[in-house]
């Protein structure tokens, strides 16, 4: 739900162009654009849902009335935008709407012209115009741009993208331990990138990792195993397997740790490397807002290597959580019995979870809807799942599959009740009611369009990538 709705503001909102990026200077660390999007025919549906629900006259509304002119530089990236982060500075260049240009000229003092820009500057920025576009940098990154010593490229390509690279000189400067110098620069390089397609929208998160400085850390990154087999799994809204050693994890962390003198005792070697996440529909929301389960409704299975060890450390774990979900502090933890093969525990106001101890696994569920979600068909007979399930490689580390129309209508459920309770101490009655209609209307416009979606891991060399595909009704 969360990465869908920031999905669709980055889309309905500024837009970011490569051709910008272009113009900022070599030797970023950081960066982000988005490809010019205004005239997509991909994004016509969502703009009309946008408008169509009142959203867009509502926060038009709402952000001139608290921000008075300042409004106007809601425009600064109308056209297009492209930031460049650098270990010593930064350089943003957009193409704002004609208001937003001319509050950013009038709030510049003391403009000249300088390489064909109107440029003016303050101790800390310097600030420049032509006649479509602005830029905003720290001083020396904008006298490389004035002297047309620019030509940044990103490392993916998309119509969003984003990445960033440690900066080597910084780390240095904080002499880290050794381990955890070793530890960070393992980490080489991130990077996201989403492109729209005629039938939804694809993306790619990549993690390159140099294994050299911290080969445990690397390892963990990289997993070899293969996870568990979704199919297999009763069917919700959503499903997850994945490959994590807690047992190294929890053999990695106490020695990175000490290097920092903190002490943390945590013994996992119960446990192995296998996950799964199983998200299931829960009941609606009671009158006052209040959910069955604080924690969501959710199956989780971890693999165990000994099922004993591993019961004594998750209710060690247990009771530490009932502690934070107690208002005293004090406790709230209690064995409620068994509920057909699973024991019930209380566990302050996260309310009451019930959990099994197999063989070979542990199953979790976080309340008893997800418990009684056992029940339900295996997502292998599910024809969507089915067809989707195709495109993960056999070597995948993991995978995840959604109805993500679904979980949207599972969301809507409870903006109704909850959205004006939480916003109501910041606004009248009246505009805290028209904000959840619109919000409402717009997430269930926004719900019929989004159908299935499907990611999955590899690991490619020394790179941990992650691909996905997502239907979208445009």
């Amino acid at each position: 739900m969360a990465r869908l709705m920031i999905l669709v503001v980055f889309l309905l909102g500024p837009a970011l162009a490569q051709s910008l990026l272009a113009l900022a200077p070599q030797g970023a660390v950081a960066g982000f654009y988005m490809n010019d999007l205004r005239g997509s025919r991909y994004l016509s549906g969502l703009a009309t849902d946008w408008k169509q629900s009142g959203m867009e006259a509502f926060l038009g509304r709402e952000l001139r009335k608290q921000a008075g002119n300042d409004a106007d530089l809601l425009g600064i990236a109308a056209g297009g935008v492209a930031v460049a982060l650098y270990s010593d500075g930064f350089f943003v260049v957009t193409r704002p709407s004609a208001t937003a240009m001319r509050a950013l000229r009038r709030d510049t003092r003391g403009l000249r012209p300088q390489g064909g820009w109107l440029v003016g500057s303050d101790q800390e920025t310097m600030t420049g115009f032509s006649r479509e576009l602005a830029f905003i940098a720290t001083p020396k990154y904008a006298r490389l741009f004035l002297q047309n010593r620019r030509g940044l490229q990103a490392p993916v390509r998309g119509d969003i993208v984003l990445w960033g690279t440690p900066p080597q000189d910084l780390l240095q400067s904080l002499n880290l331990p050794a381990r955890a110098s070793g530890a960070v620069r393992t980490l080489r390089r991130f990077s996201y990138a989403i492109q729209l397609t005629a039938g939804g929208y694809t993306e790619e998160a990549r993690l390159d990792v140099n294994p050299a400085p911290d080969p445990a850390l690397a390892s963990l990154l990289l997993p070899k195993e293969r996870p568990y087999n979704a199919a297999d799994l009763p069917q919700g809204l959503a499903v997850s397997v994945g490959v994590l050693d807690l047992g190294r994890v929890g053999a990695y962390l106490p020695g990175l740790l000490r290097e920092f003198d903190l002490q943390l005792n945590l013994d996992l070697r119960a446990f192995g490397s296998r996950f799964a996440a199983v998200t299931v529909k829960g009941p609606p929301p009671a009158p006052d807002g209040r959910s069955e389960a604080i924690l969501g409704h959710s199956l989780f299975y971890w693999e165990v290597r000994d099922p004993a060890t591993a019961e004594a450390n998750l209710l060690a774990l247990l009771q530490s959580l009932a502690a934070f979900a107690t208002p005293d502090g004090q406790g709230g933890f209690r064995v409620l019995g068994n509920e057909g093969g699973f024991k019930a525990v209380e566990v302050g106001l996260a309310g009451t979870l019930f959990y099994k101890l197999e063989p070979t696994r542990l199953v979790l569920a976080t309340s008893r809807t997800a418990l009684e979600a056992l029940n339900n068909p295996p997502w292998g007979q599910d024809r969507n799942f089915q067809r989707f399930r195709v495109r993960v490689p056999a070597h995948a580390v993991g995978y995840t599959f959604s109805n993500q129309g679904s979980a949207l209508q599972e969301q809507l459920r409870q903006i109704g009740t909850t959205l004006p309770q939480t916003i109501g101490s910041d606004l009248d009655q009246q505009t805290s009611r028209e904000l959840a209609r619109a919000l409402s209307d717009f997430t269930d416009r926004l719900a019929r369009r989004f159908g299935s979606g499907l990611s999955y891991a590899v690991v490619e060399g020394n790179s941990l990538i992650s691909r996905g595909f997502y239907e979208v009704r445009w």
